[in-house]
């Protein structure tokens, strides 16, 4: 753990924050929680009490997901050749683990909440561009990166971020298991990831790897 200085944007006190480069939640599950909360990335001003949304690069880990993400807010397109140059014997390859690269903390959440309702998320790429298609012409303010993946205990579905309906109440696209298995016996060949390599996996790669309209 190291330590971060920034000023605070509402009264520019000095502010201290902890900063966590490295993030193994089965050592430490408080900090799967706090990633959960949101409270991770916030620093609060001991001056003002203003709380302020501070992201950094940090590699989150879950062993027993067998799931590695690594947080970069803004990298460039370099990253991901510097995180696959290492070559690995396939014999320390795991073919099940899963690394992945996102921009910002509510993308890490995402991932992580696709992880835990044991589901792919390249499948579940695929499934949001279809729910796109389908909800875009009732919706037209609607964007594509509007439309995440959440997990409610057992039952999991797709929120439409900033929508709600005449009561107020958050729109929602349930998950049809169906259609999940029929994508993933019928495209997930299509999305295949290299072992051991990290991917960006998002709107973009996936119309590199398929043509969804």
């Amino acid at each position: 753990m190291e330590k971060e200085k920034f000023k605070c944007p509402g009264c520019g006190t000095e502010i201290t924050m902890d900063v966590h480069e490295f993030v193994d939640v089965k050592e430490d599950p408080a900090y799967k929680d706090a990633i959960m909360s949101g409270a991770f990335f916030l620093a609060q001003c001991p001056a003002c009490g203003a709380s302020t949304l501070a992201e950094y690069p940090m590699m989150y880990m879950d062993p027993d997901r067998k799931l590695t993400v690594y947080m970069a807010p803004g990298h460039d397109d370099s990253l991901l050749s510097q995180l696959n140059s290492l070559e690995l014997p396939a014999s320390a390859v795991d073919p099940e683990a899963v690394f992945r690269v996102v921009q910002d903390g509510g993308e890490l959440l995402e991932k992580i909440l696709i992880a835990d309702g044991g589901r792919d998320d390249r499948v579940i790429e695929l499934y949001k561009a279809l729910v796109y298609e389908n909800i875009k012409e009732e919706w037209p303010d609607v964007r594509r990166e509007d439309l995440l993946y959440y997990l409610d205990g057992e039952e999991d579905y797709f929120i439409i971020w900033d929508y709600t309906n005449a009561m107020g109440e958050q729109l929602t696209v349930n998950l049809d298991e169906a259609l999940y298995q029929e994508l993933v016996q019928d495209y997930l060949a299509a999305l295949e990831v290299p072992a051991g390599k990290y991917v960006e996996v998002n709107a973009t790669w996936l119309a590199s790897r398929i043509d969804v309209e």
